[in-house]
């Protein structure tokens, strides 16, 4: 049996227009399961590397360098336990323009040939490839052993780390929070089940409230537990509610400017 792991990318443009859960679903009928994953930065360098691109292009013009800057994106770790991992995402990501892509296919609900929500490698040498590009090698050997592995950690807690970009969720320093803190645990400690059930608790605690000041004292009364549990884990310089922002940028964990105002004004 050939190769049963890959990856996607769900682009900024796939993270911002809510396709998250219509890839997922994709996927899964078509033998995938979503092993783990992260959100991430993307750049034009990274991604001209990704693409064994070589052309100059302009980063204030190219729409590609604007897209690749425009948000977070978000990569799955994906098994197949029937293989032909690379060769059947290919076949569900559909064709790279939106009105020559099949329906049933994921670039089928893209908006046009760069807004199209997805990016997957086509064999399993460039799925090996492009991914040490993307996390860098040592992430990408502990990625792929558990996509190798087919241990599930599912897409749900992956689904709550994304950025919310509309609704009370998106100008909440609490839920902010909790979304960069998962984030966190998905870089350094993605198998510690007693952080993501705390911040599971933290969030369905918080969804139930009306106001900044319940959800804020929600907050308050989780935070000891999970700072614990993040300095246990040796994340104590990423422990802070919320955490140092030159912190995060130097571990390379995603915070969208949206994210960045609201904690830098939790205190206004």
């Amino acid at each position: 049996m050939t190769d049963r792991w890959t990856f996607a990318l769900i682009t900024p443009d796939g993270v911002v227009g809510e396709a998250f859960d219509s890839i997922v679903e994709l996927l899964q009928r078509n033998g995938f399961a979503v092993v783990t994953g992260r959100v991430l930065q993307l750049d034009l360098p990274t991604m001209m590397r990704v693409y064994r691109a070589s052309e100059t292009v302009d980063p204030e013009n190219d729409p590609f360098a604007r897209l690749y800057g425009s948000g977070a994106a978000c990569l799955l770790l994906l098994h197949r336990a029937a293989g032909e991992a690379c060769a059947t995402l290919t076949r569900c990501k559909g064709a790279t323009r939106p009105d020559a892509a099949q329906p049933g296919t994921v670039r089928y609900l893209g908006e046009n040939v760069i807004l199209n929500l997805l990016h997957s490698p086509d064999d399993p040498g460039n799925a090996a490839r492009e991914l040490s590009i993307l996390v860098g090698q040592e992430a990408a050997e502990r990625y792929r052993a558990e996509a190798m592995s087919g241990v599930l950690r599912g897409a749900a807690a992956l689904r709550a780390s994304l950025p919310a970009t509309h609704g009370w969720e998106a100008i909440s320093g609490p839920v902010a929070v909790n979304r960069i803190r998962r984030r966190i645990g998905q870089q350094f400690a993605p198998g510690d089940e007693g952080l993501q059930a705390a911040l599971d608790d933290e969030r369905d605690r918080i969804a139930v409230c009306r106001t900044s000041g319940e959800r804020r004292l929600v907050a308050e009364r989780a935070n000891p537990s999970i700072q614990r549990r993040l300095t246990s884990l040796g994340l104590g310089e990423l422990a802070g509610a919320p955490p140092d922002q030159a912190a995060l940028a130097e571990h390379g964990i995603f915070v969208s400017k949206l994210e960045q105002l609201v904690l830098d004004t939790r205190d206004a």
